[in-house]
């Protein structure tokens, strides 16, 4: 079976941020954050988390490059005048070359049977790009992805699509 999880760290502590990690059996941990460093939660920084999972059995491995929420390459984006900003583009990244790189090094991670969990900043994964971009790019793909939320519980990618889990959060 091809399955990811997703999990965000904002407002978590890093012991139970490990937890949830061990409760799914996580070995490996691909933070797609661009840039990859907290002043709020240091132990979050790229280097320093590197560091805590080693010790605790669980591989870091860092996607930002090519797999992050802010890429360089503007073709990425597609301006919200409902927003007035410019947002970050599922189909558009689809067809980048830096990103299907990172899809595939993302899938070929899971055919190794490695238990993968992307992880970013945001709390919520329907406020992430691992939620509305990269969860949507794999679940396309016949990948199962299942997201970790706020209290640990378990979200399908189609719940986090659903406006009644986005209104319940309001």
């Amino acid at each position: 079976m091809n399955e990811i999880f997703t999990i965000g760290y904002g407002g978590r502590e890093t012991d139970e941020f490990i937890a949830l990690l061990n409760d799914h059996k996580i070995d490996t941990l691909v933070d797609v954050r661009s840039q990859p460093y907290s002043r709020f939660a240091p132990d979050f920084s790229r280097e320093r988390l590197a560091i805590i999972l080693k010790r605790r059995g669980i591989e870091y491995r860092f996607m930002g490059n090519s797999l992050g929420g802010r890429p360089a390459d503007e073709r990425c984006y597609t301006y919200s005048p409902q927003r007035k900003r410019r947002l970050l583009d599922a189909k558009k990244c689809e067809t980048r070359d830096f990103y299907q790189k990172g899809i595939s090094q993302l899938k070929r991670g899971m055919a190794t049977g490695r238990r993968i969990a992307i992880m970013c900043s945001e709390l919520e994964p329907h406020e992430c790009h691992r939620g509305y971009v990269l969860g949507k790019t794999l679940d396309d793909d016949d990948t199962t992805v299942v997201h970790i939320g706020r209290s640990g519980e378990i979200l399908s990618q189609s719940e986090i699509r659903e406006p009644n889990y986005q209104e319940a959060l309001l």
